[in-house]
């Protein structure tokens, strides 16, 4: 729920995709998956907004639908105010050089039987491929004369460059990265951010930022949505949702995060029980299950997200018995929070 929708360049409305894993004798599925459910977001141009959650949330799925390599169960996704759900295979083929993708493992989105050079090279179209193609390569900090080289000859942080000199190639307009730094070592991790920081400047480009990490995602994205069994719980403004947590389910993760600060006072806010089962998720609001505030009306019905005050909204249906402000308390000293 951005500020501003007038300039939005992507627009996620009711999204929601269930993947069936049981089927009765005539072949109709009878169990579902259900890895997203009803999200709804939207991403200006040259926003960058980190979508954050554990692991088996959807996030992965959720960036995967948006960019319809898999066809949504329900909803709309819009790019430029052209509905996805209308467009023919060709027009989408074209349409999505302008939404590319940056994936987590670098060792294995790279064909080793192919020069880095080549792999670029299939964005470009036009004349002289191969001197854009070097042109990219020295954009992103690695030098022309690699393009004839493969790519077991290059380390993770250098392939992670190639494949993002690889999603620059047709000229993009929002890149999608899934968790691109987190099978990078930490000084790695920070040459990348730079990079990707350096490129969303210069050429601006917009962001969709998937990462369990939450220090890489404060430190990179301008807003963050955080979902919990395939739904957004909140999202809102980076530095409002990590100073002034509103959902509960938000305030336990930010509170997981260490703060190597002796300053800091920790206010561990604890979750009981384990994450539920998307093949039987809870009724009412899933976070309920785990939630120390949790009353019966959470079982009834399923909350939505709600505006609030600073450009945020938060799905809670008892947010007003949720304590507020900072999960990491400010001593004297303290400069994290």
């Amino acid at each position: 729920m951005s500020d501003s929708t007038k300039d939005a360049l992507l627009r996620v409305e009711g999204l929601s995709q269930r993947f069936p894993v049981a089927r009765n004798v005539f072949g109709r599925p009878t169990r579902w998956l259900h890895a997203v459910e009803n999200v709804s977001l939207t991403l200006s141009r040259g926003e960058t907004l980190g979508i954050v959650g554990e692991s088996g949330c959807g996030k992965s799925t959720l960036a995967r639908s948006v960019l319809h390599l898999l066809e949504p169960s329900e909803g709309r996704v819009s790019f430029e105010g052209r509905d996805l759900n209308q467009l023919r295979a060709g027009e989408m083929r074209e349409l999505r050089r302008q939404m590319q993708i940056v994936l987590q493992d670098p060792f294995g989105a790279l064909n080793p039987r192919r020069t880095v050079g080549s792999s670029i090279s299939d964005g470009l179209v036009g004349t002289d491929k191969r001197r854009r193609a070097e042109e990219l390569l020295e954009r992103v900090g690695l030098r022309a004369t690699d393009y004839g080289r493969y790519p077991h000859e290059f380390s993770g942080g250098q392939r992670q460059r190639i494949c993002i000199a690889r999603a620059l190639a047709p000229n993009p307009r929002l890149i999608v990265a899934d968790e691109a730094v987190s099978a990078l070592d930490v000084s790695v991790q920070a040459q990348i951010l730079n990079l990707l920081a350096e490129l969303r400047a210069d050429l601006g480009l917009s962001f969709l930022f998937i990462s369990h990490n939450l220090a890489v995602v404060r430190a990179f994205c301008d807003r963050v949505a955080v979902m919990y069994l395939g739904r957004v719980v909140e999202c809102g403004p980076t530095e409002t949702i990590f100073t002034d947590p509103a959902h509960p389910y938000t305030r336990a993760l930010i509170s997981a995060v260490p703060v190597p600060d002796p300053a800091c006072r920790h206010q561990h806010v604890p979750l009981r029980g384990e994450l539920p089962s998307p093949l039987s998720p809870p009724s009412g609001c899933a976070f309920r299950t785990r939630c120390p505030h949790a009353a019966d009306i959470c079982a009834q019905s399923v909350p939505a997200l709600d505006l609030l005050p600073g450009g945020r909204a938060a799905a809670c249906l008892r947010l007003n018995e949720v304590p507020r402000g900072p999960v990491w308390l400010q001593a004297k000293e303290c400069v994290v929070c």
